[in-house]
């Protein structure tokens, strides 16, 4: 055989060799990682059908969704617990697997509660718990194996950006799927069919390669071994506890007491890892804009009543907004991961402002004014801004990646994601404490658009602390110039 042949008969051998040229070094290792990420994606599948659920079955306002949302987002801020877990104690000698297993294993039977015998409030919020658990342990095992499977620093940045990909893959293939499907079938059908994403993290476990656990003097060398993760463990712990007593019981301020004494909690951890004092302004920054409040649920529920929106032209807004997401973020994917966080944040949260602005001028009938349809308004603003959306992940995964300890990749991504994903339920909490004070319900939508108005506003104020985040990357380039 000569070399010139050489090329075609190993791609014809090797079914992975066209993906790598396209993606840019895919490794068939990675397969793993980015499966769960693309069910994670595909979980979206049921956005719709919960929309409808919460609305017209539950009959649940804008600030009981929010408010179920904050209690949804707190599995996530804990996800120091399961990579604490996972990295220091195995199950049946796996590290990886078998935690993979358990996340599906609970994502199946909160689906399978969804799909059955759910009609109130607390059983929505149980099943629903029940699933992101289920998609957090998961998640936790893919942070992991994301820094395990990667050679180097780039490499990991070349997994993250495969990862977010791999995400929005999933979101694109269920797009307009998860419109018609709640339109043709209902919601109940619609998670009995999203069973099959945990059965497919089941099967990907197949293909882990689990990394021995470090000797016992290097897990005490890196401060990282099992007294650590019992102490990770136990706080963890206490503070699911904490939530649930507080919850079950309706004391006042719940929400409040668990955020404030969960944000200590994660603080407190991040100091015991070690992380450094740059990580730590720039992972207190990027919180800040995470945290910026939403609309919620009032804007669709007022689509529907009043503009008349179904579930199929949801479905088109999801499957556009998907892959214009992807699209971004392979226009600037390269820029995104050299350039300073700050510099990402800036642009994208003005120009997100910026495409904001039609939404609003939707509620107050600016369609009407151009000669438009509500529906092609809304189509034309999703086109615009959908290429954002997905722009302020990768560097902040990178961020967290890059300060992840060797034999320790679990525990500290964990704990730094936990950070991120706290700033998401203070972001339920603000978006709930809007919806009341305007007064936002189906039965008055009067003051949605001085809501809308509001948020966007607030959403501008985080740019206050990119100085300091500025000021930290300058520090770090001079301590690594090269």
């Amino acid at each position: 055989m000569s070399d010139d042949t050489l090329p075609a008969e190993v791609s014809r051998r090797d079914p992975f060799a066209l993906a790598r040229r396209v993606l840019g070094g895919f490794k068939v290792r990675y397969l793993p990682v980015l499966l769960t990420y693309f069910c994670y994606g595909a979980s979206g599948i049921n956005a719709i059908a919960l929309l409808y659920f919460e609305k017209d079955t539950l009959k649940l306002t804008p600030a009981e969704v929010a408010g179920i949302a904050f209690w949804l987002g707190l599995p996530w801020s804990m996800k120091m617990v399961v990579g604490a877990a996972s990295d220091v104690y195995p199950i049946l000698g796996s590290r990886r697997r078998a935690y993979l297993l358990l996340g599906a294993l609970c994502s199946l039977a909160g689906y399978a509660m969804l799909a059955t015998v759910v009609g109130t409030k607390g059983a929505f919020l149980s099943a629903m718990l029940l699933v992101t658990v289920g998609f957090m342990v998961q998640d936790v095992v893919a942070d992991g194996l994301s820094v395990e499977v990667a050679d180097n620093e780039k490499e990991i940045g070349q997994v993250q950006t495969l990862g977010r990909m791999a995400l929005l893959m999933g979101s694109i293939s269920v797009g307009y799927l998860s419109g018609w499907l709640a339109s043709a079938v209902g919601a109940r059908a619609v998670f009995a069919v999203s069973g099959i994403l945990p059965i497919i993290v089941a099967a990907s476990a197949m293909l882990v390669r689990e990394r021995p656990r470090m000797e016992p003097a290097a897990e005490k060398e890196q401060g990282l071994g099992g007294a650590s993760a019992q102490l990770v463990i136990l706080i963890g712990m206490s503070y699911a506890a904490l939530g649930w007593i507080l919850e079950t019981f309706q004391v006042t301020g719940a929400q409040e007491i668990v955020l404030a004494v969960s944000g200590l909690l994660i603080g407190f951890l991040l100091w015991r890892v070690g992380i450094s004092r740059d990580v730590i302004i720039a992972a207190s920054v990027i919180f800040l804009f995470r945290a910026a409040p939403t609309v919620g649920q009032g804007y669709s529920y007022w689509a529907i009543d009043r503009l008349g929106f179904d579930e199929q032209f949801l479905g088109v807004l999801a499957q556009v907004s998907s892959v214009l997401s992807l699209v971004g973020l392979l226009i600037f994917r390269k820029t995104i991961v050299e350039r300073p966080v700050s510099f990402t944040l800036f642009w994208v949260v003005v120009a997100g402002t910026i495409l904001y602005l039609p939404s609003i001028g939707l509620f107050y009938g600016a369609n009407q004014w151009l000669g438009m349809s509500p529906r092609m308004f809304a189509f034309i603003d999703t086109t615009i801004s959908a290429p954002l959306a997905q722009l302020t992940m990768v560097p902040m995964l990178v961020l967290i990646a890059k300060s992840a300890k060797p034999g320790a990749e679990a525990t500290t991504f964990a704990i730094m994601a936990s950070l991120m994903n706290l700033a998401l339920s203070a972001s339920e909490l603000f978006t709930g404490y809007l919806n009341n004070a305007f007064a936002v319900t189906q039965q008055n939508y009067s003051n949605l658009g001085l809501l809308m108005i509001t948020v966007g506003s607030v959403g501008l104020l985080p740019l206050a602390a990119l100085p300091l985040l500025r000021s930290t990357e300058k520090n770090q380039r001079g301590k690594n110039p090269n």
